[in-house]
């Protein structure tokens, strides 16, 4: 019996209980069982599986893309971007439905960061929408629910989370994301589509060429910023961390010199709180690579396994079972340390399964994404929330539909492995 992994579960879940951290709780539940059950002759290792966890190259793509977030929730990018996608679908039923959730695939190609997404979109096209006739819950249902592409998309920082935890190649891992993505996205577009039908959501607006051309000239610069940051990364030009660095100077190039409109006091704010979130999500990296120190010591991993394979209907049943605790996962533990710690716990029966690591690496994010939607730990739920004032369970209640169509996705992701495999076998990798 694994004493020493049940023992640090029960320690981390009372401190959880009393209300500290997950960081914090995780990092102390680890070094007490250690020190307790001396699993190595000395203490010195504890401090090498911190620096690990939080040095590698890999991870200096976190903070670089958490900045990007910032800085364009900050600047005008996302607004010019709004702009843009209201010309192109703004026409249809439902139109600023359909622009939130499309502005949102966009927004999420350089972004990273779904809480960047609802920072921006709940700001600008909440209300906006509200003004168009849609009610608050509604239009706080879209906008939390289609905040999960940028988790999906690339560059996605919850996906190089996982293949850094899990050894694999980040690149391979971005590419990914981009047909799910795709998915996630025309999927939200159905029940908006049919919802603002039923009840005559939004006014129509003619769709002009002449409209688009137009927008596109004053956001033309911020629909290239994907296609330089992703083109880069998956022609192997840059690496995922390079990437992340190209996308900082251009967002920073575009809006604080072209547009002129972050100042110094802009950058300085994004920085800090920049660092603050690197700093917890690296916190949770170093207490969590201590508790999968532990779990491996004792073969946890080996006995998942067997018990996972075991699971009636071969590799059917196994991703079934992988979907429901992803989502229960995802439900009730935020999406960082529910990323680092289970993705390389559940990696080795996926692939002794026969998954693809990368397939993997996707259904994971996906079921951490749309964890990211629902309570009760949702974060991009809480967000929206303090947002719009929008009372909690109005805007679950309003959600239900475009929850049905995240569940479908990661459904079809999970049992049509081609869905997530394509891109990267386009290119190559």
């Amino acid at each position: 019996m694994p004493i020493m992994s049940i023992t640090l579960v029960v320690l981390a879940a009372v401190m959880l209980i009393l209300g500290i951290p997950i960081a914090v709780a995780l990092g102390f539940a680890s070094t007490l069982t250690v020190l307790f059950f001396k699993p190595i002759p000395n203490m010195v290792m504890i401090p090498q599986l911190f620096s690990e966890a939080v040095t590698s190259f890999v991870m200096l793509a976190v903070p670089l893309f958490i900045l990007v977030g910032n800085l364009m929730e900050r600047g005008t990018i996302g607004r010019k971007l709004i702009d843009f996608c209201g010309s192109i679908v703004g026409w249809l039923t439902g139109g600023l439905g359909a622009v939130n959730i499309v502005g949102s695939m966009i927004f999420g190609g350089v972004s990273g960061s779904s809480l960047a997404d609802t920072a921006t979109f709940g700001t600008i096209l909440i209300p906006r929408m509200k003004a168009d006739g849609y009610p608050e819950d509604y239009a706080g249902a879209v906008t939390v629910t289609s905040s999960c592409l940028s988790t999906v998309i690339p560059p996605s920082i919850q996906i190089v989370l996982a293949a850094a935890a899990t050894n694999q190649s980040v690149s391979r891992a971005l590419a990914a994301g981009v047909v799910p993505g795709i998915i996630v996205t025309v999927l939200l577009l159905i029940p908006n589509h049919f919802i603002s039908k039923k009840h005559g959501y939004g006014t129509k607006v003619p769709f002009s060429f002449h409209n688009v051309v137009e927008k596109f000239k004053t956001c033309w610069a911020a629909l290239l910023a994907p296609l330089i940051i992703l083109g880069s990364i998956f022609s192997g030009f840059v690496t995922p961390t390079e990437g992340a660095g190209v996308a900082v100077l251009y967002v920073l190039f575009i809006d604080g010199v072209v547009f002129r409109n972050l100042k110094l006091k802009d950058i300085w704010d994004c920085l800090k709180k920049t660092a603050c979130l690197t700093s917890a999500i690296l916190l949770i990296a170093s207490a969590s690579s201590v508790m999968n120190f532990v779990i491996a010591y004792e073969n946890v991993p080996q006995a998942l396994l067997n018990l996972l394979t075991a699971v009636p209907g071969g590799k059917t049943g196994f991703m079934l079972v992988m979907i429901i605790m992803l989502i229960i996962i995802g439900m009730t533990i935020d999406a960082t340390p529910a990323t680092l710690i289970f993705t390389p716990l559940f990696m080795p029966a996926a692939v002794a399964m026969g998954f693809d690591p990368t397939h993997f690496i996707m259904v994971m994010v996906m079921g951490v994404a749309i964890g990211m939607t629902t309570p009760p730990y949702g974060v991009c739920l809480f967000s929206i929330t303090t947002i719009a004032n929008i009372p909690m369970g109005k805007l679950i209640k309003a959600s239900v539909p475009f929850y049905s169509m995240l569940i479908l996705a990661i459904i079809l992701t999970a049992y049509v492995p081609q869905l997530s495999l394509l891109l990267p076998k386009l290119l190559g990798m």
